[in-house]
């Protein structure tokens, strides 16, 4: 039996442990190859979706709520926040691609609620005052 010396010995254990190492860090790197291809084409699929755009509003959750940028890996949704500290801010959401599927979300065709025609409402009010009143005389 030959004894080794310990650079002979180190050299043996690294070409036995080399070949595992190696499988493991392909094995690791494949998951995450994995992983990411399938949040990038989640996000190729929601872009091409046509039922859904940039700028569209939406219900998310039961939230309203505006899709500012369909990002490759993950989506953001502008709210207003209704009720508690935050009432009245503005703020983004911002939601991984691959959840998508798992949201409540629904494209506002019509809304007939005077929520988001406030402005209008007020400026036709007034103008309606000034015409009965006699202020004004024709169209502006």
């Amino acid at each position: 039996m030959e004894i080794l010396t310990p650079n002979a010995a180190a050299l043996e254990i690294t070409e036995f442990i080399l070949p595992y190492i190696g499988m493991v860090v392909i094995v690791v790197m494949g998951f995450m190859l994995r992983d990411f291809a399938m949040k990038w084409g989640k996000g190729i699929a929601f872009q091409w979706n046509k039922q859904f755009q940039e700028g569209d509003h939406v219900l998310i959750d039961g939230e309203r709520a505006l899709i500012v940028k369909i990002g490759m890996t993950q989506t953001v949704f502008g709210v207003t926040k209704t009720g508690g500290d935050l009432d009245g801010d503005y703020v983004w959401r911002y939601v991984p691609n691959e959840r998508i599927d798992f949201l409540k979300l629904e494209k506002i065709i019509f809304d007939h609620t005077p929520l988001n025609n406030t402005t209008r409402i007020k400026n036709n009010s007034s103008r309606i005052e000034e015409i009965q009143n006699g202020k004004s005389q024709g169209p502006d």
